[in-house]
């Protein structure tokens, strides 16, 4: 019964936050928003009481949920504020909209503590790892969203929850479509919460909460392990310590070094030097992350002929799109063979840089020979290539852009398109189907021509099971870019290219657009919320997280050889 006040609560706060415009106005909608705050308020003060009832020691059940209390004083004591103030005197009021999102938070809050308290639901979740990284996504662009609709995180008015939770989701799923101009609409408290949300999202909560679990000393269950070794794709148990503080130290100090290496170039622009600190840090985890927002109006289309920039953002994209298990393993290559050890590359590595080589120079021979009679030739032929590269770059899934993209040709953007939809390397901060993906299928399409009965990559077999893998992403990509395609084609007014462009760019978490995301309908910006979060996440661990328990069967079926392939 208490969950299920819980979730018809929930629900109604969210709603709640869809009302906030039409207050004071004295319509039905403002009625409806203000009996909402009174049936929430009662909710949650009957709430605690009849926890505290329930409870055989009162002190230690406020102590167990003290960050909750304390929440709850301090929202009711703005709420009672609030209301006392609006007798005495109403301009002096606190922002409706801020008492709601606080509202929302505690109710969050409730979310997670009653979620503790349901031990088989909680058994649920971490028998399936892949669920817990769902979830654990899903609460943080919740939450991100909430934090984004409070005013002081914007200029002006406070961002619609349709607006927040766009904008979350894409920080989150580090993809960097926008609904609104990152450099102008949020202050820079907004934009410090976007880049702590971006930094989430990139490594993960759930890393980083393993992390600060290893910083204090604390020791893992058995099932945190194995949540663990999902995420990180290890089946080492010992070594996942080194591993989590490997990765987070790794990412710190690339991002560390990519912003001090962006802060001359932002001083000379006539940054001051506090600003220029702080957007060099924005950049740098933006760009490792491969999220692809920028604190400038026109993305870095201002710094196109700026060497430093242009190659330091490269770098950060190139080191966060090939993931960190191939970094790890090139400088353990290359500590080893500095000592005098042989060493190679592992097959896995080998595919990513070859793959991911391949596609950036082909990217920037065929940008530039589509492009350098149209948009390029305005520019220096230095210039011309540097752009070509960078671009190519960023279709990694980064998202930055040095070029004007409303103007691109229909040749170019279908070619940028392929190369967005293969993305970046399995366990990297990018999307897309991936390069090993891609890599995995050209084995099996060489191996099926040449009439072998084993697939084989670098003399070493390819399971089956990982051709079906890669043939079940790729054909998951496929059938939701449509789907999504397909309404758009329906919902909103622009060309069909350039929607299909922006559902390419929203699953394989690119960002890049020809400038039609801020004008989607609400439709629209659900069908490409939900391609971010699929394309994030991806195929495999969506369809494992949704799937049931396993079924072992005695019974074996007969063979279905009558259906014809192709």
């Amino acid at each position: 019964m208490r969950k299920a006040l819980l979730a018809l609560f929930v629900s109604a706060g969210l709603f709640g936050l869809f009302l906030e415009p039409y207050r004071g106005s004295g319509s039905p909608a403002a009625l409806a928003a203000v009996i909402i705050d009174y049936s929430l308020i009662a909710y949650l003060l009957g709430d605690f009481l009849l926890g505290l009832k329930e409870s055989r020691n009162n002190l230690l059940y406020i102590k167990r949920n003290l960050f909750s209390f304390l929440f709850l004083v301090i929202y009711l004591g703005l709420f009672v504020f609030n209301l006392t103030a609006g007798l005495r005197a109403p301009a002096a009021r606190l922002d409706s909209a801020l008492l709601s999102v606080l509202r929302n938070l505690l109710l969050v809050l409730k979310i997670f503590g009653r979620f503790r308290k349901i031990s088989s639901f909680i058994q649920s979740i971490i028998t399936k790892p892949a669920q817990t990284v769902v979830f654990s996504f899903i609460m943080v662009i919740l939450i991100g969203a909430l934090v984004l609709m409070m005013p002081m995180m914007s200029n002006g008015p406070a961002l619609s929850p349709i607006d927040a939770l766009f904008t979350a989701t894409s920080a989150v799923c580090v993809t960097g479509l926008i609904v609104v101009d990152t450099a102008t609409r949020f202050t820079m408290a907004g934009q410090a919460v976007l880049m702590i949300l971006i930094q989430i999202g990139g490594l993960g909560i759930m890393l980083l909460s393993f992390f600060m679990v290893f910083l204090f000393r604390q020791k893992l269950s058995v099932k945190d392990r194995n949540l663990l070794s999902y995420m990180l794709n290890s089946q080492n148990t010992s070594s996942l310590k080194q591993s989590v503080k490997r990765i987070i130290l790794l990412t710190f100090l690339i991002e560390g070094s990519g912003a001090l290496l962006l802060f001359p170039a932002f001083l000379k622009r006539g940054i001051g030097f506090g600003r220029a600190l702080f957007y060099s840090l924005f950049h740098g985890v933006s760009a490792f992350c491969n999220a692809g927002f920028a604190l400038f109006s026109d993305s870095l289309m201002s710094f196109d002929g700026s060497l430093t920039v242009n190659l330091v953002i490269s770098a950060l994209i190139f080191a966060g799109g090939i993931s960190f298990a191939v970094l790890t393993d090139c400088f353990s290559v290359l500590r080893k063979r500095a000592g005098g050890a042989k060493a190679i590359l592992s097959i896995n590595s080998r595919v990513v840089l070859i793959g991911t080589g391949t596609l950036l120079l082909l990217g920037m021979l065929l940008i530039y020979r589509t492009e350098h009679r149209n948009i390029l030739t305005e520019m220096p032929l230095g210039e011309q290539y540097l752009a070509a590269f960078f671009q190519s770059v960023t279709l990694r899934t980064a998202g930055f852009n040095t070029l004007p993209f409303e103007r691109l040709g229909a040749g170019t953007l279908m070619i940028m398109m392929g190369i967005m939809f293969v993305g970046g390397a399995s366990g990297s901060t990018a999307g897309g189907i991936k390069v090993n993906t891609l890599g995995v299928v050209w084995a099996y399409m060489r191996s099926f021509r040449r009439g072998e009965d084993e697939i084989l990559l670098y003399r070493h077999r390819v399971a089956k099971e990982s051709v079906l893998q890669a043939f079940t992403v790729i054909a998951f990509g496929l059938l939701s870019t449509f789907m999504v395609s397909a309404v758009l084609m329906v919902t909103e007014r622009a060309e069909p290219l350039a929607l299909i462009f922006e559902t390419v760019s929203a699953f394989a978490t690119v960002g890049l657009s020809t400038g039609i995301t801020g004008g989607l309908s609400s439709t629209g910006k659900i069908g490409i919320i939900l391609l971010m979060f699929l394309g994030r996440l991806g195929p495999l661990t969506l369809l494992t997280a949704s799937s049931g328990r396993e079924k072992q069967s005695r019974i074996s079926y007969p063979e279905a050889s009558s259906i014809l392939i192709g």
